[in-house]
């Protein structure tokens, strides 16, 4: 609701929030009624001290990310051994959408994750397939964050439904995914309910799109 009053020579302007906004411009006073607002507040309350990488770890990372509303996809050898594959595990990737790789940084460093202390020298950065950017669990284990125009560039966007019909991406818990097997992977898990990845099909098809472009190349996946 907007009420006019009478001509003042002053100029001013006030405002609270589930009240009222008070300004007056050329003499012409007038009051705006607000609803109350209410600021979004992050939904987790991780904070990283010391954990050890588990599925509990890889959930939380993914849930700090989806909580700013960034999309994000489970990579590398960690999501090939929730494929089955009993692949030595160095750390965590996640693939994200280009434009939001630098709150992905910020948002793991604010909560706990600690940034590379020797960047010209640390394995992870110097790897065949390098990260855009990465952060570390411990000395060895980091949190490695791709840009998705680097390695899936002909995926679609990650922010389509996640259901049964969805041909390109997967939750880690589906039960299409082979169970946990001693010495066959950590397979799905129901803690992986909230971690989304690549269809096997589609992953299949990322690397040979990786191939392809890196053929002959040092850094040839």
């Amino acid at each position: 609701m907007i009420t006019f009053e009478q001509h003042l020579p002053t100029v001013e302007c006030s405002a609270n929030l589930g009240h009222f906004i008070k300004l007056t411009v050329s003499g012409l006073r007038f009051s705006v009624h607000l609803p109350s607002l209410q600021v979004p507040t992050k939904m987790t309350t991780f904070h990283f001290s010391g954990q050890q990488l588990d599925s509990d770890l890889v959930t939380s990372i993914s849930s700090l990310l989806d909580d700013v509303n960034v999309s994000n996809l489970l990579w590398g050898n960690y999501l090939l051994t929730v494929y089955g594959d009993p692949t030595v595990v160095d750390g965590v990737s996640f693939v994200v959408p280009d434009a939001l790789i630098e709150i992905s940084l910020s948002t793991l460093a604010e909560a706990g994750f600690q940034p590379c202390s020797r960047p010209f020298a640390c394995p992870h950065s110097n790897s065949r397939q390098p990260p855009y950017k990465h952060l570390h669990i411990d000395d060895e284990l980091a949190i490695s964050l791709y840009r998705k125009s680097d390695v899936l560039w002909e995926f679609p966007e990650f922010e389509a439904a996640l259901d049964q019909s969805n041909l390109n991406i997967m939750c880690a818990s589906d039960a299409r995914l082979p169970p946990a097997t001693l010495g066959r992977g950590r397979g799905r898990s129901p803690h992986f309910s909230f971690v989304r990845i690549p269809s096997a099909s589609r992953y299949c098809e990322a690397l040979i799109l990786l191939l392809c472009r890196d053929y002959g190349a040092a850094c040839e996946t």
